[in-house]
């Protein structure tokens, strides 16, 4: 069970890390289009709502890694035991 908290804290932490490298200070109009170029597949996806699909799958990705992990803790845990016996 340590294990599945260890590597939950893991990706929360991961998480928050990329979110903070992506929030910016607010810079002038001009600064804005010279630094960054504009990603035209992320404006569209967002105008189409489909930028939810993405969301969507990248959740279920995620749960189903996590729930694997469950699993695969479980089982080892069950082996520990009867090794210990």
């Amino acid at each position: 069970m340590f294990r599945i908290l260890a590597v939950w804290c893991f990706i929360l932490g991961a998480t928050a890390g990329l979110q903070q490298a992506q929030a910016q200070p607010a810079q002038t109009e001009s600064a804005v289009a010279t630094a960054q170029p504009e990603v035209e597949m992320a404006d569209t996806l967002r105008q189409d709502g489909k930028i939810y699909v993405v969301v969507i799958v990248l959740l279920t990705v995620m749960a189903g890694l996590i729930l694997y992990l469950v699993t695969l803790d479980r089982k080892v845990g069950k082996l520990e035991k009867q090794m210990r016996e």
